[in-house]
C-alpha cells in the first residue's frame, strides 16, 4: 500500500491517508483562486502544482475587466510582489477588419487601463497566497486517478506521482483545474469535444533601446493571427513578445514550429515586422509553442467533483478572457465545494436533493459561459472579410462547425 500524503488527519506514515475536505489538481489561477475561496470558509485544501518549475507560459496580458478580480485576489498593482514585473497597458491595435490600423483606447473603459504581467510570476503570487490563506501546496505533484473509497463513504482516493513514488490522499469533494488536460474529469470517463486546432508560436525578442510602448498588438493574415505585446525587461534596453496562431494541421503552422519558418511568415505582417526592424528588435531563443484551441468538457461536474478554469473549457486568445475567466469560475467553484460539502453534512434526500439541484446550477451557469463564448468568438472572426478561401478563415465562417458539442451536456454525471 503506497504511503500516504501528510495532511490535517495524517502523521504521512505508511499506509496512511491525508484527509482533505478537498484536492485541487493544478495550481494555476483557477486553482489558487479555488483555494483561496475555501481556505477562507476555513476548508482543508491541498493544491497539487504538477511543476517544481515554472518556466514558460503564455497569456501575460490582462484586460480591463478582468482588474478587479485581480485585485481581489491580489491587491493593487502597487502592492504586488517585488518578483511580479508589470505596466499598466494603453488599448490594443489592430489591423483585423480592414488593412487601416484601428486603435481601442482602454482610457474610455471604467479602469482606463489594462496590465501586462510577468505570467509566471503572477500565477507565483496567486500560489504564494493561497498558502498563505492556509491551502497546503504541494509541487512537483502530478494527478494519477482517482476512485470511490471502500470503505461505504463518499470521499475520493486520489493517487499522485511524486518524486518518491506515488502517494494517495483522501478527499471529500475534487477540483479539476488542471488545465486543457483536464484530468480529473477524463480519469472520470467525461469526454471532451474541441472546436478547432489552432496552436501559439511564440517567440521573443530584444532590442538595446527603450520601448515604452504599451499599445497590444493584434494582426490577421491570410495563415493565422498575429499578437504581439512588450514584455517587462529586468535591464537595459527592451523586450516584445511575438506570437502566431494557426491552425496545427496547416503547412504554415508547421513552418512557424522553427526560428527559420517562423521569421518567413513574419515577413509578410504589415503591423509587427515595421516595429520589429524600426526599433532594433532581434529574436532570442527558440520558437515555443502552446495549445490555443477551443474545448470542453461534455459535462462539467458530478457528485463529489467540479471542473473550472481551462479544464471545463478553454477558449482562444483571441477573447482575452484567460486570466479573467480563470480567477472567475475558480471563485465559482470554491463557493459550490464549499455548498456542496455544507449539503453533504446534512441527512435525508431532502440534502440529496438540494445537492443535485446545486450541480445543475453550476452546469448550466458553465453552459451559457460557453455558448456567449462561442457566440462571440464567431463574431470576431467572422468579423474579418479578407482571405475568406483561405483554410484558416473558411474553417471559421462555417457556423455548423463550431458547434460539435452533444446537446445533453449541461447534466452532470
Amino acid at each position: 500500500m503506497p504511503a500516504g500524503l501528510p495532511g490535517p488527519e495524517s502523521d504521512g506514515g505508511a499506509g496512511s491517508e491525508a484527509a482533505w475536505d478537498v484536492v485541487i489538481v493544478g495550481a494555476g489561477p483557477a486553482g489558487s483562486a479555488a483555494a483561496m475561496v475555501l481556505s477562507g470558509f476555513g476548508r482543508r485544501v491541498l493544491l497539487l502544482d504538477r511543476s517544481v518549475a515554472h518556466g514558460f507560459k503564455l497569456g501575460e496580458s490582462i484586460a480591463p475587466g478582468a482588474l478587479g478580480l485581480v485585485r481581489h485576489f491580489l491587491g493593487e498593482p502597487e502592492s504586488f510582489p517585488d518578483d511580479l514585473a508589470f505596466f499598466r497597458t494603453a488599448g490594443n491595435l489592430s489591423v483585423w477588419a480592414d488593412a487601416a490600423p484601428q486603435t481601442t483606447d482602454f482610457f474610455f473603459t471604467p479602469v482606463g487601463h489594462g496590465l501586462c504581467v510577468d505570467r509566471v510570476a503572477f500565477d507565483e503570487a496567486l500560489r504564494r497566497r493561497a498558502a498563505r490563506m492556509g491551502a497546503t501546496l504541494l509541487t512537483g505533484a502530478r494527478f494519477v486517478s482517482c476512485a470511490r473509497a471502500a470503505d461505504g463513504s463518499a470521499d475520493w482516493l486520489a493517487t499522485v506521482a511524486v518524486a518518491g513514488g506515488q502517494r494517495r490522499c483522501r478527499a471529500r469533494f475534487l477540483l479539476d483545474c488542471s488545465g486543457r488536460q483536464a484530468a480529473v474529469g477524463r480519469a472520470l470517463g467525461v469526454g471532451h469535444a474541441r472546436l478547432d486546432r489552432l496552436f501559439a508560436y511564440a517567440r521573443w525578442y530584444d532590442s538595446p533601446l527603450a520601448d515604452e510602448d504599451r499599445l497590444t498588438r493584434i494582426e490577421a493574415g491570410p495563415q493565422g493571427w498575429w499578437y504581439s505585446n512588450r514584455l517587462h525587461a529586468a535591464g537595459a534596453g527592451s523586450r516584445r513578445l511575438v506570437v502566431f496562431h494557426g491552425d496545427r494541421d496547416t503547412p504554415a503552422a508547421r513552418d512557424a514550429a522553427s526560428a527559420a519558418g517562423f521569421d518567413r511568415l513574419l515577413r509578410d505582417s504589415v503591423l509587427l515586422r515595421p516595429l520589429l526592424r524600426d526599433r532594433a528588435y532581434a529574436a532570442r531563443g527558440p520558437v515555443r509553442g502552446a495549445p490555443a484551441h477551443s474545448q470542453r468538457l461534455d459535462a462539467f461536474c458530478g457528485e463529489g467533483w467540479l471542473a473550472a478554469g481551462d479544464a471545463a473549457q478553454a477558449y482562444d486568445p483571441l477573447s482575452s478572457q484567460g486570466i479573467w475567466k480563470a480567477l472567475d469560475t475558480g471563485s465559482q467553484a470554491g463557493h459550490a465545494a464549499h455548498d456542496l460539502l455544507q449539503e453533504d453534512t446534512q441527512d435525508g434526500g431532502r440534502a440529496a436533493d438540494e445537492r443535485a439541484r446545486q450541480l445543475r446550477q453550476y452546469a448550466q451557469r458553465q453552459a451559457r459561459a460557453w455558448e456567449t463564448y462561442r457566440a462571440q468568438l464567431g463574431f470576431y472572426y467572422a468579423s474579418q472579410p479578407r482571405w475568406r478561401d483561405a483554410p484558416f478563415w473558411r474553417r471559421r465562417q462555417d457556423a455548423a462547425a463550431w458547434d460539435p458539442v452533444r446537446a445533453d451536456t449541461m447534466t452532470p454525471v
